[in-house]
């Protein structure tokens, strides 16, 4: 699960406090990405549209899936990949495209 599961909108909570206050939360949620993925077989990315980006993925997404990557983890992406600047990068960590088919899971 995402770092913030359990509290969707502590990101906009801890924008209103400070922008240092950000930077510190943020920076630590990001340290706990490989200590979340490493016990994982997989991580499936769910990519949906976004400010009318079709199957977008983020930043720390985006390290998510490289961390997937590096740690030698099955990389799912339920859509298919998005056209970004990181496209190229997304197709060589090779993920599995689910074109929305769950069951296609293995």
């Amino acid at each position: 699960m995402p770092n913030s599961y359990d509290d969707p909108f502590k990101e906009e909570k801890m924008k209103k406090l400070s922008e240092k206050e950000h930077i510190i939360w943020k920076g630590e949620m990001l340290k706990k990405d490989e200590e979340n993925i490493s016990p994982q077989d997989a991580i499936l990315v769910l990519n949906f549209e976004k400010n009318k980006i079709p199957n977008y993925i983020g930043g720390a997404t985006f390290l998510e899936i490289y961390t997937a990557w590096r740690l030698n983890k099955k990389i799912f992406f339920y859509n298919p990949l998005p056209n970004c600047s990181f496209t190229d990068e997304l197709i060589a960590m090779q993920p599995i495209i689910l074109n929305g088919d769950l069951s296609r899971i293995k």
